[in-house]
């Protein structure tokens, strides 16, 4: 597996996929065209042969159709037979209830382990 590195924008979370199974979305995801956004995101999970992920996901917002990738990507490594190990750690802004939410929901729905933190805007 390469590493996939996607740069953020005012719309667009940054996004780092390592070899070693690190996958690491952090930002904003309020793009337009989630699909064409997180396409190379999604074929990077079908395609990975590790054996460990750590996803660590950090968005500040995040609209509908991101979310739905985001749980497309999240079951995608659930069903991936050659990943045994998974561990996800979600973070959401102090008071962000409907994130601290949708983390929990996208917890029951896949059975993954997640590990939530909940961090301030003001932190360095």
């Amino acid at each position: 597996m390469n590493e996939l590195i996607i740069e953020p924008t005012k719309y667009s979370p940054r996004v780092n996929l390592s070899p070693a199974g690190n996958i690491c979305i952090e930002g904003r995801s309020i793009v337009e065209d989630s699909h064409k956004f997180y396409a190379p995101i999604l074929d990077w999970v079908k395609q990975s042969t590790c054996n460990k992920i750590k996803v660590e996901i950090k968005l500040e917002y995040i609209n509908t159709s991101s979310s739905k990738q985001i749980f497309t990507l999240l079951s995608l490594i659930s069903e991936n037979s050659s990943i045994i190990d998974v561990n996800v750690d979600w973070y959401y802004e102090e008071g962000d209830d409907d994130t601290f939410e949708l983390g929990k929901e996208f917890e029951s729905e896949t059975r993954m382990p997640f590990a939530f933190f909940e961090y301030s805007e003001n932190a360095a």
